[in-house]
């Protein structure tokens, strides 16, 4: 059977509903289709997605048009709008449901913006150690792994040292608090590095059970996630004590993975791993706090810490599909919509990233973004010296421009207008 990829998403447009979207877009007044259609296609541009890139096809056909038309129908019988002219309103009963609606987005808005902050970090990581350490230590004695007691031990530290965090943000004294970490980080690593080793004169066989292996296992994953959210949130907030933590819990994914390797070579009679996993784990812990403690050093004579090389991969890939979408999309606004001069492509793209009128991003609490103008010139600078547009206005698209984004196009829409095949 031959089906087009154009009707399957009409049918995958049948079945969407966007009345709730639909009724926040008016719920700062009444808006001609054309306006809510504007609304539908910057949202996603908030967060990197140009629309325009993706579905141009869908946009010349009307295909969104369409479908907020039927919507509107809908609601119009629904007693949610009333049509005044070529504009749509809400009704007192329309009102009401897109308040419901804006009350939740805010609600989660207000939530989000909780979890950003440094102090929330340090009561999420406070909860998070303290109940891995009720989870780890238990397990380490009963089954005398060396590598789990001591990150049960560690652990135990760590929720210390979230209380300390959490004095010196609300007390203004990071800097303190993050040499306190590091001494601390110094200690724990001499400690374990000692019964590590007094564990190769004194060997003892852990006993291997379920509950070991879940302690190890889940450590692992709770740690990972506290790690990217410390390492994302120190990153965004220049929280130098928040990236001393964060380096720790990634410490404890190695030693999870590294315990769990320990307790397998036990059960296959080779009991010596675990001591040489206890090893490590020390050598890990003592190496990050040297690393941390030299930067902490170079801070206090320089004043300011170089987080550079703490960023995170996949935020980094992020930020570069966002600089890539922003670069491409400009490029096709002087390809389609002829703007010939750098003054009408910024203020072009500045006007595409003013969310002020966006109900549902202001709902959410993110309308407004700093690093517009840097991302503007940086996706600029990049046309110009890949020779995608001329460096003279009026501005021209080159070949070689012409050919990128035809190719990105067709990568982004995936070959729309070939048939599909199925059987």
């Amino acid at each position: 059977m031959i089906v087009h990829n154009k009707t399957r998403r009409h049918h995958r447009r049948e079945n969407r509903d966007n009345s709730d979207m639909i009724a926040i877009c008016l719920s700062d007044g009444p808006r001609t289709v054309a306006d809510i259609e504007k609304q539908f296609i910057a949202f996603p541009r908030r967060f990197g997605f140009f629309v325009e890139l993706f579905d141009q096809e869908s946009i010349n056909h009307g295909d969104l048009t369409k479908e907020l038309l039927s919507d509107l129908e809908k609601m119009k019988e629904a007693g949610w709008v009333e049509l005044q002219g070529e504009q749509y309103a809400l009704t007192n009963f329309g009102h009401e449901k897109a308040e419901e609606r804006l009350t939740g987005l805010r609600k989660v808005g207000k939530f989000l913006r909780k979890l950003e902050r440094p102090q929330t970090v340090s009561q999420v990581s406070l909860g998070v150690h303290l109940g891995m350490a009720a989870l780890k230590l238990p397990a380490g004695l009963l089954s005398g792994s060396v590598g789990l007691i001591n990150d049960a031990a560690d652990t135990l530290l760590d929720g210390f040292a979230s209380l300390l965090v959490y004095a010196g943000i609300r007390f203004n004294k990071e800097r303190m608090v993050n040499i306190v970490l590091v001494l601390l980080m110094l200690g724990t690593g001499g400690i374990t590095f000692y019964e590590a080793v007094r564990r190769f004169f004194d060997p003892l066989k852990p006993e291997v059970n379920w509950f070991a292996f879940l302690a190890a296992a889940l450590s692992g994953l709770v740690c990972l996630a506290l790690w990217a959210y410390q390492r994302y949130i120190g990153l965004r907030s220049g929280c130098v004590a928040l990236i001393t933590q964060s380096v720790d819990s990634r410490n404890h994914v190695i030693v999870a993975v590294g315990v769990t390797a320990g307790l397998i070579a036990s059960l296959l009679r080779f009991s010596l791993l675990d001591t040489l996993v206890g090893l490590v784990v020390a050598i890990l812990i003592l190496k990050s706090a040297i690393e941390l403690g030299v930067e902490t050093v170079r801070s206090l004579q320089e004043g300011d810490v170089d987080l550079a090389h703490y960023k995170m991969g996949l935020i980094e890939r992020y930020e570069q599909f966002r600089q890539t979408q922003l670069r491409d999309w400009m490029l096709f606004l002087v390809e389609n919509d002829k703007v010939v001069t750098r003054d009408e492509l910024r203020a072009r793209a500045h006007q595409a990233f003013d969310f002020s009128d966006n109900p549902a991003l202001r709902g959410f609490g993110i309308d407004r973004q700093s690093d517009t103008s840097e991302l503007i010139d940086q996706s600029l600078q990049e046309l110009f010296e890949g020779e995608w547009l001329t460096d003279t206005e009026p501005l021209h698209i080159t070949d070689a421009g012409r050919e990128h984004l035809r190719r990105m196009v067709k990568r982004t829409r995936g070959e729309r207008h070939h048939l599909s095949v199925s059987k």
